[in-house]
């Protein structure tokens, strides 16, 4: 047993699930017999003594403790003590080993230990020798291994104290030195996984304790382990420490044993340091170290963030010398060139991972250049440049943990260097627009200690220059009196008031830049990640404290003010209430809710003597109401109804937002009075949900507050009010998209209407009646008792009669929030106590549903929401065990068809409520306790003759499988199955749930007839699927492989699909080959059990494979069972589906070893290396199918690469062609896969040839043609990536690359063909242009230079934001092979075309095609940065390279005006008038239409190429009177023009016309154009007198502040 273990631990390279407690057990207590018989030997002889019978006869008084015990010990005969001593160990030892298995509290074994010890103190020598006895040693310390394993309980420290003192100080040095070796062997045996005993946790702790003791050295561990292993024998000194070190690693990944393995790690570490100058040859020093660490965490990705808290934690704390030498290498290092993306990415989370850990213990300095020699000595400094390439990095992980490392530090007082501060304000745009929201949290995360860090700083230098002042101002006897005082330890930072003015204006500074830039984040043209991420940080910057340990709970009041008196601030939130995404509504009322009463009603905007803040707020609701009713979007009323809420929490008093409120009241009644008379009209003029949503956005203010008796009975009024209106908002007894007829003529109503007058209604009701959550207190304003009994008998009379599902959905929460409540009842209303009428009328009503109401939905409408919400009360009656053994019983009632139209089924109801009961997350898990019989319950209505039963049945069941196995899974791990390993589900604590699964099967198996077998089997799917996804119970594991082997001859074909997929759980482990052989050998010859079985076959391998577990020793077991299967089965010779299953296996292992496939072709009688007509020739000889045509062809594929013959392919096309295309398609597809490995120059010229063919074939198909050309296209990115381009140039196929392009074009081309044109054509221009440039030198010749323009425009052309994801990422993708394939040594304008749909693919609308984009921009711009820092990089480059062509100045204007590169054959540019015109037509459709791109932001787009022309034309004569800046001009003053009339006609505000982003776009970009113009020609120019004109008329008629801080920006 022990040698299967230890085998099964080495073969698997990972820690055994452990040995059977039994033998365990067994092998454990016969080697401590045999350590008690050694003692018993040693021990002196006396006859006249039995020390059993003697302390049989002792009281317990004796054993109360060690002193006791060694009292009466040391009483007895001199030379009798060794033998009564060894007698007490071992009933000492017997009491501490019970007490183990029983989890006691350590007594024992304090006690066993302290007896150790005072017998190694005693003065008698024999008493004294056998306490330092080997077997006693040994023993404890197996007995400390396996306690300490599964509860590491504190008493156990005393026996490592025990074994160091008999390992150090024994009387016996022999024995103390094989005490040593038996402890050394066993825990390098544990550790290197040569033990039967896997202890590891245990063992790593002994190793740790006994390196700290100096009990074990270094060497001897080295020592040891070449011992243990025989393998590391003859290693040199760093490579036998390095083999330890990984395998100390490898028990990283196992979350119990990581710290302990931490530990051991640092004791090498710090050993070999100080080893290291004794070392001549093979010195250890920290780069050797660091190497470690980065193959460590190449191999295991997972233990990261272990060995940063487990390793390099401990090392920077203990050891500053080699720490600062560590993290000085971590510095130096570069990003790698020529690894792998991943490997990168892990090799600079660790980089980052240290030097983040070591700047909070201090070791590691922000870049600065202005840190003092002093300040800076002994820590490690920062390198910008380095630091900049972090926060670009396309990784994710990698950005995140950079800019933590920036904003991270030991102390929040620390100050901030300009450096860093200048990185801060060139990459947080990138963060804030990520489109990952986990990159954005967590960047939210570290804003906030950025945040934390800037105020406490900015309050710390603020104290340090006023008691620099005071200080001045002090007599000298104060300040001697004050010089004597202790400062607080933040003033020490910042003793030099020129140091601390320093400190606060570069802090102040960065602050305000901050808010402004948060500021910008929310422009109407802003993405959705801009403004969540920036309310969210306005938020923290409100809440964060000002000084150290402050807590987050208060308002930042200058905060607010700066923000207040910004009236762009406010304008920009109050717009944002009516944004199409509620969280960032949500957010917008938020901040805004913030402001103190000071601010609401102060000036919104001084220097016009405008409006208060309040006055604009109750306009922006007028205007926000409007709109809402103009439009009846759900966005615009919802932001209305927000907009109401706001205001009435800025009201100041309870009387006015009680009056508010009333006043929402009043016009709600008079709309619900229209409704009663006609219902439809009134839906569509008169919705009521703006209104029901504004009351409850305004009710929690009441609800937070205490009130006056006066004002009680106002709100109660309320409440009344409230609940009259709601009583009248019923939805229509129909589903969802249906109307009553009298309703369908009335244009423009659907059932949306009525569901959100639900929706609202609802959720005004469960707001109403939180408030009986509260603690009874005078003033509270509890709804009066009568109205909650309404609402309750309101919701259940809607749940049991709606069938608008998301209306029945929003009002089941109401009616939960009702039975909850009913148990606070008798707290708040006193005469309800004792009574729970309530909730039993509810359930009687619920009952009576169940019974009599009929089934007109699946999923019984809202009856299952009603059952819920009762149990939910979690009370005493209806109790939850009464309601569930009810719903059962309705549930097992059986029904005929024949006694049954459908139409009333309680079953159906029955079975639907206790799906809803497993569903819920309030009581999923007491049903848990029920889940094995309901299972059995399902699974018996899936045999029902009634549809609709069995139909919820099934849903029923896979509500219990998600309840077992969770839902939180990709749906490849659900697909995959069971791993062998893991614990999906713990039987044991489902002890029925093995039997239920049995007695499935079992009654399944014993239907009689084929269509019976098939019925039962289908009820039995989803105990497969449990077994399948989970693994097998060990209870059953035998008779439940033997009923699903019975399905693998089933007639349905998807019957021993699902069958073999679970038999794969089984076959896992263990001698699967075998299973197979014994499988097949039952199958006497019938061909649908041959095929389940090879269906097994081949699920087990990929299984396998998928798992990493090796095959290669069962594959040639398993070739010879096949082979021989196919010599003696009929079935092979004439069934195409067994055949197509063999072939199927043998392609699985094709793929993994191509060789092995060549056993296949046998069985259609090819030889390996046959030629190509051979192979033709004899697939044509047996019965065919799609299935065996296709296994066929791919397996002549793997033949051909095996024998390296391209022949065989060209000519298995041409006969594939023929015979079917889809076939050829296939062909096509694979050959990729199976060529992989093999990249002679002449499979090369075969592959490419064949590709070409089928390109210029007209028979082919469009599909084909798109496979063949992708392929060339691959084949093409592969050669180039490999340096292989003389190669590539000489290729054949490309003398004939213009034959095979127009093969391409001709016949019809499909959307597949259309996009794998597009793909290759990229490679397809590298190639050409490699080609070119080799023949003409550095440059392109014209023809060359034509071609590339035309591609661009293709590309470009592709790449319109109205095309497909598939056309843009097809276009993304060439130019990457382009870019990445082709790097010219001078850049011609013949590129501008593509590089201008390369900057289009940075700013896509889909991330996929702009990571896309980044990677092509890379080797353009010099590194591969996130898409919008690759932006701003390449349009700085293109600025660079191209700015004196003409060519690119059209361009840059065009970009400037129009947002667009420029349209071939077009030089006119689109007017700023026409742009504004088509801007200002308003989409009021209730469904506006999405923007096609949300990435792009046009002033940002703007702003990038404003700089490059402000830049490089600035005093250049040649540009400025070139005719782009010329036609630049004229546009802009055009503008300006037309906007300063638009500006006089048109009233603007909150909400007003530039609110639009369309409107906001084409303002900014003409005002950002006259700023670019006036600032390279100057004010004095007619774009400068227009832009003067504008910012005065401007700034009279209220425009956005935004657009005109733009035009301030000079």
């Amino acid at each position: 047993m022990e040698s299967r273990i230890g085998s099964g631990s080495r073969a698997t390279g990972r820690p055994c699930l452990g040995p059977d407690n039994v033998g365990f057990e067994k092998i454990y207590s016969s080697r401590m017999a045999r350590a008690s018989n050694k003692v018993q030997q040693n021990a002196p002889s006396n006859s006249t003594i039995d020390p059993d019978a003697l302390l049989a006869g002792l009281g317990p008084e004796v054993f109360e403790n060690a002193n006791t015990i060694t009292k009466w010990l040391l009483s007895q005969p001199t030379e009798s003590l060794p033998v009564i001593a060894q007698a007490v160990f071992a009933k000492l030892f017997s009491s501490a080993s019970e007490s183990r298995q029983y989890h006691g509290n350590g007594h024992d074994v304090v006690r066993l230990c302290s007896f150790v010890q005072q017998c190694a103190k005693a003065k008698d020598q024999k008493l004294k020798e056998w306490a330092f006895t080997e077997p006693v040693s040994t023993k404890l310390f197996h007995f400390y291994l396996e306690w300490y394993e599964h509860d590491p309980h504190r008493a156990l420290r005393l026996i490592l104290d025990v074994l160091v003192a008999s390992a150090t100080i024994n009387p016996n040095p022999e024995t103390g030195k094989a005490v040593k070796e038996h402890i050394l062997k066993t825990i390098v045996e544990i550790v290197t996984r040569k033990s039967a005993m896997q202890l590891t946790k245990s063992g790593l702790q002994c190793l740790d304790h006994f390196l700290n003791k100096k009990v074990l050295t270094l060497d001897d561990v080295a020592r040891k382990y070449r011992e243990v292993d025989s393998s590391v024998a003859d290693l040199a000194h760093l490579s036998l420490w390095k083999s330890f070190v990984f395998e100390l690693f490898s028990w990283m990944e196992l979350p119990y044993v990581c710290p302990h393995a931490g530990k051991c790690l640092v004791h090498i570490f710090k050993g070999l340091t100080s080893q290291a100058a004794a070392q001549e040859d093979e010195k250890f020093t920290v780069e050797v170290w660091k190497t470690w660490l980065q193959e460590a965490v190449a191999q295991r990705p997972a233990v990261l963030e272990d060995i940063k808290n487990y390793v390099l934690v401990p090392i920077f704390k203990t050891d500053k010398v080699e720490s600062l030498k560590l993290l000085e290498a971590f510095n130096r290092s570069e990003i790698p060139v020529g690894s792998t993306q991943d490997l990168t990415d892990l090799t600079l989370l660790l980089q980052l991972a240290t030097l983040e850990t070591g700047k909070r213990f201090g070791l590691v300095e922000e870049p600065s250049n202005d840190i003092d020699a002093s300040d800076s000595s002994g820590k490690v400094i920062l390198r910008d440049t380095v630091l900049h390439s972090f926060l670009t990095h396309p990784s994710l992980s990698v950005r995140s943990s950079a800019f933590s490392l920036l904003v991270s530090s030991q102390a929040t007082t620390k100050p901030f260097s300009r450096i860093a501060f200048d990185l801060l304000r060139k990459h947080l745009a990138a963060f804030h627009a990520d489109f990952d929201a986990k990159l954005r949290n967590e960047v939210l995360g570290y804003t906030k200690n950025l945040i934390r860090r800037v105020k406490n700083v900015i309050s710390v230098a603020q104290r340090s220059l006023s008691q620099a002042a005071a200080k001045q101002n002090q007599a000298p006897a104060d300040k001697e009196t004050t010089s004597s005082k202790k400062k607080p330890a933040p003033e020490n930072l910042l003793k030099n008031p020129a140091e601390a003015k320093e400190v606060l204006d570069r802090h102040e500074a960065f602050f305000s830049w901050y808010l402004e830039f948060l500021k910008g984040e929310l422009l109407p043209t802003a993405s959705y990640q801009r403004h969540i991420t920036a309310m969210r940080a306005a938020l923290l910057a409100f809440k964060v404290g000002k000084h150290a340990g402050a807590t987050d709970d208060a308002v930042d009041e200058d905060v607010s003010k700066s923000i207040s008196s910004d009236f762009t601030w406010i304008r920009l939130l109050l717009d944002l209430l009516l944004d199409p995404f509620d969280d960032v509504r949500d957010s917008a009322s938020n901040l805004l809710g913030l402001f103190s009463q000071e601010i609401i009603k102060s000036p919104a905007q001084p220097n016009l003597n405008s409006k208060t803040q309040l006055e604009v707020l109750q306009d922006f609701c007028l205007k926000a109401r409007a709109l809402a009713d103009r439009t009846g979007r759900a966005d615009h009323g919802d932001g209305a109804a927000r907009s109401q809420g706001l205001l009435c929490r800025w009201l100041d008093g309870a009387d006015l937002q009680i009056a508010h409120i009333s006043k929402i009241i009043s016009g709600l009644e008079d709309k619900v009075t229209k409704a009663e008379k006609d219902l439809g009209h009134a839906a569509i003029e008169n919705p009521v949900h703006p209104d029901f949503a504004a009351i409850s956005y305004a009710w929690p203010v009441l609800a937070k507050e205490t009130f006056s008796e006066t004002q009680l009975e106002a709100i109660h009024q309320l409440y009344q009010q409230c609940a009259k209106p709601v009583s009248h908002v019923l939805c229509d007894d129909s589903p969802e998209g249906h109307l009553p007829e009298e309703m369908e003529e009335i244009e423009g109503l659907d059932t949306k209407d009525l569901f959100r007058a639900v929706h609202e209604s609802s959720n005004l009701l469960r707001l109403m009646l939180q408030t009986l959550r509260l603690t009874p207190a005078p003033g509270v304003p509890f709804p009066p008792l009568a109205v909650f009994q309404d609402t309750g008998y309101l919701t259940f009379e809607q749940l049991s009669s709606l069938r608008h599902r998301g209306a029945f959905s929003t009002v089941s929460l109401t009616f939960t929030t009702c039975c909850q409540l009913t148990q606070n009842l008798p707290v708040v209303f006193p005469e309800t106590a004792g009574s729970n009428t309530l909730l039993r009328e509810w359930y009687k009503g619920t009952i009576n549903c169940i019974m009599s109401q009929a089934s007109t939905t699946r999923r019984s409408a809202g009856i299952p929401s009603l059952v819920a919400g009762i149990l939910t009360a979690n009370a005493e009656s209806p109790s939850f065990n009464e309601v569930f053994r009810e719903l059962e019983e309705i549930g097992k009632k059986p029904v005929t068809q024949a006694e049954t139209d459908g139409s009333n089924l309680p079953q159906v109801h029955a079975l639907n409520s206790l799906r809803e009961i497993f569903k819920s997350s309030l009581l999923s898990k007491k049903a848990e306790a029920y889940l094995a019989r309901t299972l059995q319950l399902a699974a018996n209505n899936l045999k029902s003759e009634v549809w609709a039963i069995r139909n919820c049945g099934l849903l029923l069941l896979r509500s219990l499988i998600d309840c077992l196995l969770g839902t939180g899974e990709s749906k490849a791990i659900i697909e995959s199955g069971w791993d062998g390993v893991s614990v999906r589900i713990s039987y044991n604590k489902y002890p029925t749930l093995p039997g239920v699964i049995l007695g499935l099967l079992e009654s399944a198996n014993k239907a009689l007839g084929e269509d019976a077998k098939t019925a039962a089997a289908e009820a039995v799917f989803p105990a497969l699927d449990i077994i399948r996804r989970a693994g097998p119970p060990e209870s059953y594991r035998a008779e439940l492989q033997g009923h699903i082997e019975g399905y693998l001859d089933s007639h349905l074909w998807h019957v021993r699909e699902i069958a073999a997929r679970t038999l794969c759980s089984f076959l896992l482990q263990g001698d699967w080959v075998a299973e197979i052989q014994r499988l097949l050998e039952q199958s006497e010859d019938r061909a649908n059990r041959i095929h389940g079985v090879l269906l097994l076959t081949r699920f087990v391998l990929e299984r396998k494979t998928s798992l990493s577990a090796g095959v290669s020793e069962d594959t040639s077991k398993l070739k010879v069972l096949l082979r021989r299967l196919a010599d003696e089965s009929d079935n092979f010779k004439t069934c195409p589906i067994v055949k197509a299953a063999y072939l199927e296996i043998f392609n699985v292992l094709a793929s993994i070893d191509p060789i092995v496939n060549q056993s296949a072709l046998e069985l259609i009688v090819i030889t390996p290396g046959s030629d190509s007509a051979t192979v033709i020739d004899k697939t044509k000889q047996y019965p065919s199918s799609a299935l065996l045509d296709s296994e066929a062809v791919i397996a002549s594929v793997y033949h051909a690469a095996a024998v390296a013959d391209t022949k065989v392919l060209q000519a298995l096309f041409l006969h594939t062609l023929s015979k079917d295309i889809n076939t050829t398609h296939r062909m096509l597809e694979m050959i990729p896969a199976a060529w992989k490995s093999i990249s002679t120059l002449a499979t090369i010229k075969g592959l490419s040839n064949l590709y070409a063919e089928v390109c210029t074939t007209t028979a082919a198909t469009s599909d084909t043609k798109a496979a063949a050309i992708t392929n060339l296209g691959d084949l093409i990115d592969a050669l180039i990536q490999q340096g292989r381009q003389a190669e590539l140039l000489n290729l054949p196929f490309m003398a004939t690359v213009e034959q095979t392009w127009k093969g391409l074009q001709q016949g019809e081309i499909n959307p597949n063909l259309s996009c794998a044109i597009i793909r290759a054509s990229g490679s397809l221009m590298a190639a050409l242009a490699l080609r070119n440039t080799a023949t003409t030198g550095s440059e392109v010749d014209s023809q060359m230079a034509q071609r590339l323009r035309a591609w661009g425009a293709m590309i470009a052309d592709a790449l319109d934001i109205d095309n497909t994801f598939n056309t843009r990422y097809a276009a993304a993708s060439s130019l990457t092979s382009f870019f990445t394939g082709f790097v010219p040594s001078t850049w011609s304008p013949a590129f501008l075309p593509a590089l201008s749909a390369l900057y289009d693919a940075l700013i896509d609308d889909d991330d996929e095609v702009r990571d896309l984009a980044s990677a092509a921009a890379a080797p353009v711009v010099g590194q591969q940065m996130v898409p919008p820092s690759a932006a701003d990089r390449l349009a700085v480059w293109m600025s660079e390279t191209f700015f004196n062509d003409n060519e690119f100045q059209d361009h840059l204007v065009c970009r400037l005006t129009t947002g667009n590169s420029p349209i071939a054959g077009k030089s006119d540019l689109t007017s700023a008038a026409e742009q504004l015109l088509t801007a200002l037509q308003f989409d009021d459709s209730l469904f506006a239409t999405e923007e096609q791109n949300l990435f792009i932001d046009e002033v940002r787009e703007t702003r990038r190429w404003q700089r490059e022309l402000i830049a490089r034309a600035t005093g250049s004569d040649n540009i400025t009177s070139g005719p782009a800046f010329a036609k630049l001009s004229k546009w802009t003053e055009e503008g300006l023009k037309y906007l300063v009339r638009m500006v006089r006609e048109n009233s603007d505000g909150p909400l007003g016309w530039t609110s639009d982003q369309h409107v906001f776009a084409a303002c900014a970009r003409v005002l950002l154009c006259a700023v670019a113009v006036v600032k390279v020609v100057g004010a004095e120019s007619a774009v400068g007198e227009a832009l003067k004109k504008f910012k005065e008329v401007g700034q009279q008629g209220g425009l956005h502040g935004s657009l005109l801080e733009i035009a301030a920006a000079l």
